[in-house]
């Protein structure tokens, strides 16, 4: 496996002689409906204001900082990094796009490749970087020291992030949305239950809480916990309990693991919820569908 190359620009990821050259001294010109999404994109959310701005940008200038792209033969190329730029430019109408060929032989090559450029360029929010993390880690094996030293972090940074696959998939969902920070979310899971945490992170949202006053309120409720019986204040009558939502946390992690996408369980009580599983694209979803119908039998699907 490469050795972490973060901090070192793109151009670090491009082994010599993989940046070819077009007639015009640029780099290679490849037709946009001959590139596909990088199926292990780690970037979930693209915000409409961000694209507008870039596709105007894309209008303007054209594409400056070219996509990576791995060659799949038969003039074809999948995405390694660049899916805004991509998206940008069907939406702009160009028909070219200028891109770099790397030497990427392995799924988890392409997805450290990814995860590496999108954190160069700040564009995960904290739960698509954790998700990728929990994909490096649980379908390819590598644990959090080899996780951080691909992607330039110390360890306990990555088991930071892989925590907060632990909250509860509201928090998540606001953490991703940028309404809390990665302070906040930290603080909530020093909480004992999830209730908890749902309780002090709508009093977050309504009260505005600074990570220094969670902090102090978590201290509260913690002394309060220990002293409690039975379900603790605030709880719902019917939610959830603390061992059925782990098992439901290590569940969404084996279906991320299993379908390379983003997947959240959300449950009403111990025994019913709803599933939802993200896809991106005709071909994600198709994929998708392969692994979880066989063969055989999607044609009843057709």
């Amino acid at each position: 496996m490469p050795k972490s190359r973060l901090g070192k620009g793109l151009e670090a990821l491009i082994p010599p002689g993989e940046g070819l050259a077009d007639s015009d001294g640029g780099q290679l010109l490849v037709a946009v409906e001959l590139i596909e999404s990088n199926p292990f994109q780690p970037r979930k959310d693209f915000g409409l204001g961000e694209m507008d701005s870039l596709v105007k940008s894309v209008q303007a200038k054209g594409i400056l900082q070219p996509l990576s792209v791995r060659d799949m033969g038969a003039g074809r190329y999948q995405l390694v990094a660049g899916e805004r730029r991509l998206r940008a430019a069907k939406l702009a109408g160009l028909k070219k796009v200028p891109v770099y060929k790397l030497s990427v032989k392995s799924d988890v090559d392409l997805l450290e490749y990814a995860l590496i450029e999108n954190i160069q360029r700040e564009d995960l929010n904290p739960v698509e970087q954790a998700e990728a993390f929990a994909l490096l880690h649980s379908k390819y094996d590598l644990k959090q020291e080899a996780i951080a030293k691909q992607v330039g972090m110390s360890r306990p940074a990555v088991a930071n992030y892989l925590r907060i696959l632990k909250l509860p998939a509201e928090i998540k969902e606001s953490l991703a949305g940028g309404d809390i920070s990665m302070g906040h979310a930290r603080s909530l899971l020093a909480l004992p239950q999830p209730a908890l945490m749902q309780k002090l992170w709508k009093e977050i949202m309504q009260e505005g809480l600074s990570v220094r006053q969670t902090e102090t309120a978590v201290q509260t409720l913690t002394g309060v916990s220990r002293k409690a019986t039975g379900t603790a204040r605030g709880a719902k009558k019917n939610a959830p309990s603390a061992q059925r939502l782990s098992f439901l946390n290590h569940v969404e992690l084996e279906l991320l693991a299993r379908l390379s996408t983003k997947v959240r369980i959300k449950p009403k009580d111990d025994t019913s919820g709803t599933i939802e599983i993200a896809y991106y694209s005709q071909d994600d979803l198709e994929r998708i569908i392969e692994i979880i119908i066989p063969e055989g039998d999607q044609e009843l699907v057709g």
